[in-house]
């Protein structure tokens, strides 16, 4: 990328990021520059986030997907992934709008009162936060009308998108949705008080991402929380790794939120299968809690 180019799309994106941190993000976007260099500099780690929320809905079908506030489309190979048939996007910026295969474009915002299409799946991917607290129940009041199965709500791994999450679990709840990611409960939030649940997944700057970025590193780590909600209830229970485990030649210890609050699950290297197990799992991913059932390794300190 030419220098003057180079410098261009830095000062968008520094513009771009200028009003997020300010909370003005429902000023849009200036120029159709900004909007390109908006694309550039937040897809990558956009899709990164939720390839690793979605690993959660492995081996569940949907055929039709919403994605309110969607931006360019980032979410489309990760919803393809799931062999979703039919895409819906809501989004105000018609500049965003591109050619995609299964994808219906409605240039809109999705605050203006209109009912939602019926769906599958409902995808709030870093919008929701975007809103004042009315406008969120307001929102989430009608993707609940219109959902048939599952809404999927992901945030900036931050205090702010921590608490428009628990503002949105609450509301979820109350209007009997079932909680199956990160919690498999109803109860409140282990870290609530006492820090805030996130999790993070590192991926791989291009060269043109670390120039837009003015970064030197070859890779970066996007901080995101999540919650994945249903109509139904999820049968089989999985605890999940709130932090980095800590592991050792002779054992590992996990944080772990479980319906009881957070845990910390010690396994030794002497039982072989369960420490080869779970040697493999990292931070935020799930741990069945029948392959601890039995286990009577839980500790009250935290690590």
């Amino acid at each position: 990328m030419e220098d003057r180019k180079k410098k261009s799309f830095k000062e968008h994106v520094q513009a771009i990021q200028k009003r997020y941190k300010n909370l003005d993000a429902k000023e849009g976007f200036q120029n159709e520059k900004e909007i390109k260099a908006y694309t550039l500099f937040r897809t990558p780690a956009t899709q990164a986030a939720l390839k690793k929320v979605f690993s959660h809905l492995e081996g569940k079908t949907f055929k039709t997907a919403l994605e309110l506030g969607s931006g360019p489309g980032s979410s489309y190979p990760v919803l393809k992934d799931l062999f979703v048939e039919k895409i819906v996007y809501i989004e105000k910026e018609a500049g965003f709008r591109r050619e995609l295969e299964d994808v219906t474009w409605m240039i809109r915002n999705f605050l203006e009162k209109f009912t939602y299409p019926k769906s599958d799946l409902i995808l709030f991917s870093y919008s929701l936060g975007e809103l004042n607290f009315e406008e969120q129940i307001d929102v989430l009041s009608r993707a609940l009308e219109s959902s048939e199965d599952t809404i999927v709500i992901v945030e900036p791994g931050t205090t702010h998108g921590y608490d428009t999450l628990m503002r949105a679990r609450d509301f979820l709840i109350k209007n009997e949705f079932f909680i199956h990611a990160p919690c498999f409960h109803a109860k409140s939030c282990p870290k609530r008080g006492v820090g805030w649940c996130h999790f993070s997944v590192r991926l791989e700057r291009s060269k043109v991402h670390r120039q837009i970025k003015g970064g030197t590193l070859g890779y970066e780590d996007e901080k995101y929380c999540f919650i994945i909600a249903s109509k139904k209830r999820e049968e089989n229970k999985f605890f999940t790794i709130l932090d980095a485990p800590k592991v050792e030649k002779h054992r590992i210890r996990m944080n772990l939120c479980t319906p009881d609050g957070q845990k910390v699950f010690e396994c030794k290297a002497n039982n072989r299968e369960l420490f080869k197990t779970l040697k493999k799992k990292g931070w935020g991913e799930m741990v069945s809690s029948g392959i601890l059932s039995g286990v009577d390794d839980f500790k009250n300190d935290l690590v």
